[in-house]
């Protein structure tokens, strides 16, 4: 029997499993059913969580750990990527400035800080980093970049000269900033990593779409957007760039403050020549995320992958937790949709169970490829 090498490369499934989680149990299904089959598994990430280690499998380097400041302003540990030869690094928002950093019943956008962003970043760049890539996702906060830009030595002041902590709130308190520490980054090339395409503002901005899952009513999503008006024009951020509104506005900092070359983050795997050469020795391409939707065809991780496989003729089959029917990948190249989940099966079991019913689909699609 031929050895069937197999890609893997899922994306997490978002409040369940991480993408190197996914990956696995899609790994042991596909062995179950071809014993002798060849793996060639890589963490995936969009640039929210996992961002680092998807970047580490690419590039290698080191993982290096410092004490920052999370979004509830409390103290913890928090890693970035570095690699020396390059002087690169590879800092994911997700670390230190995260949703998942806080608990739920304890979440409040208003006060939530990129404080421990900034740290990792200005860590990196005292270190030697000439190229620092933000992976942007899944950030706990709405302020606007306001805590990486403190971290890196920036100044922000109310109408009375006093000086603000930074916050979301703090955006609409802003009325005057020094922003002379930059200076010192003028010569580090950024890039900002990520999928969202959202403005600032609006809308379709940062606050009325992504604040309401951090922890805001319908009072603070009013507050907020106003609030990162109010401090776009105070420190020249463009509110209408494309992925300005990501991670609660940092990526409008980024783009705009330090010249942030913005990147959809599922492009960084797809376009690696590991994942190239990956794509040449394959036959089939596993992929898949928590929910397969109509937004996965906007540039998702899934269909970035999806599209590049079907480029070199790869077939590509995307296992997701659940799957809406009315979505059709068939232009980014997917030979087949599976949800992993039974319709008469309760979320709760369902997570309870996910690596269980990934492996079990991924080791039934196995059995299809012959």
């Amino acid at each position: 029997m031929s050895v069937l090498t197999v890609l893997v490369a899922p994306d997490s499934y978002k409040g369940c499993l991480s993408s190197e989680d996914v990956g696995k149990a899609m790994e042991r299904g596909i062995k179950r059913a071809r014993k002798n089959a060849r793996v060639i598994r890589f963490t995936a990430s969009d640039g929210g969580e996992g961002f680092c280690e998807c970047m580490r499998g690419i590039y290698g380097g080191r993982m290096i750990s410092r004490e920052v400041t999370f979004p509830d302003s409390s103290r913890g540990s928090a890693s970035y990527l570095y690699c020396d030869e390059t002087r690169s690094a590879y800092v994911e928002l997700a670390a230190a400035s995260g949703l998942t950093l806080v608990d739920p019943a304890k979440r409040d956008v208003l006060s939530a800080t990129t404080l421990g962003t900034g740290e990792l970043i200005k860590d990196a760049v005292s270190r030697g980093a000439e190229h620092v890539t933000v992976g942007l996702g899944g950030s706990a906060t709405n302020d606007c970049g306001m805590g990486i830009l403190h971290a890196l030595g920036c100044r922000f002041y109310d109408k009375e000269g006093l000086e603000l902590f930074p916050c979301g709130a703090s955006l609409i308190k802003t009325k005057s900033a020094d922003l002379d520490a930059l200076k010192e980054y003028k010569n580090i090339r950024f890039t900002a990593a990520c999928d969202v395409v959202n403005p600032l503002c609006g809308e379709n901005g940062a606050a009325y779409v992504f604040s309401p899952q951090k922890g805001a009513d319908e009072a603070a999503v009013i507050l907020l957007d106003k609030g990162l008006q109010s401090f776009a024009e105070v420190t020249g951020i463009e509110t209408n760039a494309s992925g300005a509104g990501a991670a609660g506005g940092c990526g409008g900092a980024l783009i705009s403050l330090f010249g942030a070359e913005y990147v959809g983050g599922a492009g960084l795997l797809a376009e690696s020549p590991a994942f190239s050469c990956a794509l040449d020795e394959c036959c089939a391409v596993f992929t898949g995320e928590g929910k397969t939707d109509i937004q996965t065809a906007c540039g998702k991780l899934v269909s970035v992958v999806s599209e590049k496989a079907s480029a070199r003729g790869k077939p590509v089959f995307v296992i997701s937790g659940a799957v809406d029917e009315s979505v059709n990948l068939r232009d980014s190249g997917v030979a087949g949709c599976f949800p992993v989940t039974p319709h008469d099966m309760d979320i709760e079991e369902a997570f309870r169970r996910a690596e269980e019913l990934i492996a079990d689909t991924a080791e039934k699609v196995t059995l299809l490829l012959g």
